[in-house]
C-alpha cells in the first residue's frame, strides 16, 4: 500500500478523521516523554536529533518499492522541500532543546502560539487580510504565553525563547507545505524532511555522537515509530475531516501533556500555568473561528 499525499481528494469521514487526530494528541506527549528519558540517559540534542532522524529515513526506504512513492520523489520540487525541509529541522531541533529542561505541558501550551505566528506571518509575507478578531486573538495568545512563561526581572530563560522560536519556525514549515505543489505527496514531504534532519543533524553530531547502549535503543526506535504515526495521523486526520473539528480536537492535547506529565514525569503544573494554557487555546480557536486551515496556522509537530 502507497503513502498517498496531502494534496489527494478523499471521501469526507469525520469520524476517521476526529478518531486520528484523538490519538495525535496522545502520542505527542507521549513522544516529549521519551525525549526526556533519552535526556536522563545523558543523550545529546544533536546526537538525539541525529539518531531519530536516521531511523526515521531507514523506516521511510522500504517504501520506496512502492512505484507511487519512487514516482513522487522523483517528480518533487526539491526547492519547495528544501524550504520546508529548512523550516522543519530548526522547529525539532528547538522543541527538542526544550523539552530537555521544561516542563511537557509548558512546552506544549507555547506550541499553540504557532497560529499566530503564522498569522502574522501571512500578513508580512503574502498580503493575507488579517480580520479585527484576529489581531484579538493574537493579542490574547501572546498574553497567555507571558503567563506560563512568566518573565522575570531578567527576563525569559533561554529554553523559553527556544520555544518560541520553534513556534515561529513551525507557522514557516506550515506555511511551505501549504503552498507545496500539489504533485507533492506526504511520502515525498516525509521522505526529503528526514534526508535532510539525517544530513544536517548527522554532519551536526559527528563530533560528539556515540553508540546508544542497553536499551537506549528501544526509546530512539521508540521515538522515530511515534514521530511517524504522528505525521500519517495528522494527513489521515486533515484530508477526511472538517479543519474546525480537527483543529479543535488537537486542543485536547494540552489535557494529556498535562495528565502524562503528571503520572509520567511528576510534573505538576500550577493556577497560572492552568490560566495561560486556557489563553493560549482561546487564541487558537478564535484563528480556527476565523476558517484558518489547520494546515496553514496549526501547532508544530516536534
Amino acid at each position: 500500500m502507497s503513502v498517498t499525499g496531502t494534496s489527494g481528494v478523499l471521501a469526507a469521514r469525520p469520524m476517521l478523521g476526529a478518531a486520528a487526530m484523538l490519538l495525535n494528541t496522545l502520542l505527542i506527549p507521549f513522544m516529549g516523554v521519551i525525549i526526556k528519558r533519552l535526556a536522563e540517559a545523558d543523550v545529546g540534542t544533536l546526537e538525539m536529533l541525529a539518531i531519530r532522524s536516521v531511523i526515521t529515513l531507514g523506516l521511510l526506504l522500504p517504501l520506496l518499492f512502492f512505484h507511487d512513492n519512487l514516482r513522487a520523489v522523483k517528480a518533487a520540487d526539491i526547492r519547495a522541500h528544501a524550504v520546508h525541509a529548512g523550516f522543519a529541522i530548526v522547529t525539532m531541533a528547538c522543541f527538542y532543546y526544550a523539552l530537555r529542561s521544561l516542563p511537557l505541558v509548558t512546552v506544549t501550551a507555547i506550541n499553540f502560539t504557532t497560529p499566530i505566528f503564522a498569522l502574522v506571518f501571512a500578513r508580512l509575507l503574502f498580503a493575507e487580510r488579517v480580520a479585527p478578531l484576529g489581531w484579538l486573538a493574537l493579542f490574547v495568545g501572546f498574553a497567555g504565553a507571558v503567563i506560563v512563561l512568566r518573565p522575570d526581572a531578567g527576563g525569559i530563560g533561554l529554553d523559553a525563547l527556544v520555544v518560541l522560536l520553534g513556534s515561529a519556525t513551525g507557522a514557516g514549515m506550515n506555511l511551505a507545505v501549504r503552498r507545496m505543489p500539489a504533485r507533492s505527496t506526504h511520502y515525498a514531504v516525509l521522505f526529503y524532511f528526514s534526508v535532510g534532519g539525517a544530513l544536517v543533524y548527522g554532519i551536526a553530531a559527528a563530533p560528539v555522537i556515540t553508540v546508544p547502549a542497553g536499551d537506549t535503543w528501544l526509546w530512539f526506535v521508540a521515538l522515530a515509530a511515534i514521530a511517524l504515526a504522528v505525521h500519517t495521523c495528522t494527513t489521515v486526520a486533515f484530508r477526511v475531516a472538517s479543519s474546525m473539528l480537527i483543529g479543535a480536537l488537537d486542543y485536547t492535547r494540552i489535557i494529556w501533556a498535562m495528565l502524562i506529565g503528571i503520572v509520567f514525569l511528576a510534573e505538576m503544573p500550577d493556577l497560572l500555568d492552568g490560566m495561560g494554557c486556557a489563553l493560549i487555546v482561546l487564541s487558537g480557536v478564535i484563528v480556527l473561528r476565523l476558517g484558518a486551515s489547520p494546515r496553514d496556522t496549526g501547532p508544530a509537530t516536534p
